[in-house]
């Protein structure tokens, strides 16, 4: 038996090895997808104090490197630090003999994740439709309906850029990487990581004398100028060592944010790689002789000198690959420089020295066997390349136990064997454990919220679930959408916090984001045990999704929910009736957003110190409720007549049902009107409930309707 690690000496088509890992340490939440009024109450939250599940996956071959598909559990060791672990999951994934499933299985860290990595800092404009060919090739043949994805780019005007987050969705990355070299896509992680790069930008550049920040924070300041275009002001290019320097530090801050997301990450490289007299310095060197003049000897110590490699870039070049192995993110470098012959794939023997002096193939190769991966040449063969890279990576075991969770953020190193003799095992060489977020560099914590808000897989935690709606109103004449959210008790002591922030993002039909919004969350000490977050924008008439996502800043502990809306053309000037909003009895509630105009309890023109908004199920045997009416359009000093009709979800019958007026206020923009509907006690199951306003002075009526669905 040969127990090969992911540094291990053996260089075999199969390495590196692909492996996941499932951080449910500390804060494990739910997420289910919402609706338009997600169910009432919030899920439990589920704690494992000091435990962890990890999941990895492993490679094992036999002759021939083909894999060995009939082990169990029984035949693997595992152990953690050098613990022994007990596996408590066993999985297979096989795509020849057992496709993956169609939908992310429960052991989600079981499945592959890839990002796509375009370098156009060091590629020609015939190198960015290469690496778009090959990288369509790949999305095409090669990617199974559970592996994630995600895309980057990197260039010397805007740095690196997180286009698309990891996901399934794979025609989202098409339709991005199908625009390389014609027009630009933007990428959902790309409008959020614009967004908060451009709100933290201005809150360092108000920040004067402050301290000053270490060399991570540096580098998030100078990502954040760059997405702004804040970066090259003075108008000078940087030369192109400086652009080789920006090229690794970035990459190796990427390296050290990976460690954030479980398991490996398969990460292909499309480049044409830094000129390799730049790190390795000119074969040959240069030679100081006889000279006659000082012009001639300062032309040989220029020489000399412009002979010798950077000492400074090939030492963070060298630091990078040890952050990208250590992150367990193998790349596949991919050469799109040019074109060579297929003999060329493994050997460097048929370049020519004074091309290879400029050449980056050196340095790919470096990134490939640096970090467990591959190299490939531009044979322009992509199907080739694809197909290599779905050979290594296709067919594991997952493994799956538990470890005690110690959140010091500290190397774990793994090994795993297999009992059966002659067998190679590939795994991963270890993970990070978590740390507590307050230890997160600024780019990490960049990442933790692309992760909270963007993904429906989500590798830093799994937030808490809690129910989200909205509808569209008419505010001072005109039409705005406002989303609000219920967070409970439960979720405000475990979520929440004194500094907690919340975010509003707007998708449209296609799944592309159109609005974000963000704002703090001030949360007094005031005994209120349930809070209602909410945002009003201005949107134009169509079919949306609003993801709203609570984020405790101290702890990085995440609540989101979900909500799809659509909102309507704007009618002609007349009366008009928004949605009515539901409300329950209770003991008080605190309303926060952007601005108190902008809250709902101050739109609705209700008392949140009486009522609160019902979201989802209401009580069996309900006799009575309260509703909030916002009216609009109706004759100036006339009054308006209430109605409403209840319509049982088992029958088309919708009899009148009395109604109470119990306040009613008005402004400038209509009347705000509370008003309380008497029920016979209904069945369970959703009904509807439909308001009629008729304005006495003209008769013109409008009407409102509003599901209610009863335990």
């Amino acid at each position: 038996m040969r127990a090969i690690g992911f540094n291990g000496p053996r260089r075999r088509a199969f390495i590196p090895a692909l492996a996941s890992l499932l951080a449910a340490a500390g804060v494990l939440l739910s997420l289910p997808a919402g609706a338009r009024s997600v169910r009432p109450q919030d899920k439990a939250l589920q704690h494992q104090v000091g435990v962890s599940f990890k999941l990895i996956q492993v490679y094992v071959t036999g002759k021939g490197g083909q894999p060995v598909g009939d082990l169990t559990a029984e035949d693997f060791e595992i152990t953690d630090n050098g613990k022994a672990q007990a596996v408590a999951h066993f999985e297979k994934r096989f795509p020849e003999t057992e496709p993956a499933p169609a939908e992310p299985s429960a052991a989600l860290a079981g499945n592959r994740k890839f990002f796509l990595i375009f370098d156009f800092a060091f590629m020609d404009a015939r190198g960015v439709l290469r690496s778009r060919d090959a990288a369509l090739k790949f999305l095409e043949t090669e990617m199974l309906p559970a592996d994630e994805i995600g895309l980057i780019t990197y260039s010397t005007s805007r740095g690196l850029v997180l286009n698309e987050y990891l996901t399934t969705d794979l025609a989202r990355v098409r339709k991005i990487v199908e625009g390389f070299g014609l027009r630009h896509h933007t990428g959902r992680a790309e409008n959020l990581t614009d967004f908060v790069y451009k709100s933290d930008l201005a809150e360092m550049q108000g920040q004067a004398g402050g301290e000053p920040g270490g060399a991570e924070a540096q580098f998030y300041e100078n990502q954040a100028r760059q997405q702004t275009g804040q970066l090259l002001e003075t108008g000078q290019r940087q030369g192109y060592v400086d652009q080789a320097r920006q090229f690794l530090i970035s990459m190796r801050q990427l390296a050290k944010v990976f460690r954030m997301i479980p398991g490996f990450k398969n990460v292909i490289l499309f480049s044409g790689g830094i000129a390799r007299q730049l790190i390795y310095g000119k074969a040959g060197g240069a030679v100081v002789g006889e000279w006659a003049t000082p012009e001639q000897l300062a032309a040989q110590l220029s020489a000399y000198d412009a002979a010798q490699a950077d000492s400074g870039l090939r030492n963070d070049f060298s630091e990078m690959l040890k952050d990208l192995r250590a992150s367990n993110s193998p790349v596949y470098a991919v050469d799109v420089s040019r074109s060579l012959g297929e003999s060329d794939a493994s050997s460097a023997a048929g370049l020519g020295r004074g091309i290879r002096e400029v050449d980056g193939v050196d340095s790919l190769r470096q990134f490939a066997s640096g970090t467990g991966g591959k190299f490939y040449a531009n044979t322009m063969d992509n199907a080739r390349v694809v197909a290599d890279i779905q050979t290594s990576t296709g067919a594991f075991y997952v493994l799956g136990y538990y470890v005690d969770e110690k959140w010091d953020g500290k190397f774990h190193k793994i090994k795993v064997k297999v009992r059966r003799k002659g067998l190679d095992v590939v795994t991963q060489g270890g993970y990070f454990s978590a740390k507590p977020f307050k230890e997160y560099a600024p780019f990490e914590k960049l990442l933790h919220v692309v992760d909270l808000a963007l993904s429906d897989t989500h590798q830093v935690q799994i937030p808490f679930e809690i129910p989200v709606s909205g509808m569209p109103v008419l505010v001072k004449g005109w039409p705005q959408l406002l989303v609000f959210g219920r967070a409970s008790l439960k979720v405000h002591t475990e979520v929440l916090g004194k500094r907690s922030e919340a975010y509003l993002l707007l998708f449209d039909e296609n799944g592309d984001i159109v609005a974000i919004k963000r704002f703090r969350l001030a949360i007094p000490e005031t005994g209120k045990e349930t809070l209602i977050p909410s945002f009003l924008m201005a949107v134009k008439p169509g079919v949306y999704a609003c993801r709203l996502v609570l984020r405790n800043m101290d702890t990085g502990r995440g609540a989101r929910g979900m909500v799809p809306l659509t909102v309507p053309v704007a009618a002609a000037a007349g009366l008009s009736l928004d949605p009515p909003l539901l409300l329950v009895p209770a003991a008080g509630s605190l309303d926060l957003a952007a601005s108190p105009e902008g809250s709902l309890a101050e739109i609705y023109g209700y008392d949140p110190n009486v009522y609160e908004p019902l979201m989802g199920e209401a009580p069996a045997g309900l006799k009575k409720v309260q509703a909030a009416l916002r009216v609009a359009g109706y004759t100036v000093g006339a009054e308006v007549a209430i109605t409403a009709s209840f319509t049982d979800g088992s029958s088309s019958a919708a009899p009148e049902v009395p109604v109470s007026v119990l306040k009613e206020q008005s402004d400038r923009s209509g009347k705000t009107i509370l008003v309380e509907v008497s029920l016979d006690g209904p069945a369970a199951g959703r009904h509807t409930l439909e308001f009629r306003v008729r304005d006495k002075g003209t008769d013109a009526v409008a009407v409102g309707v509003v599901p209610i669905t009863l335990k």
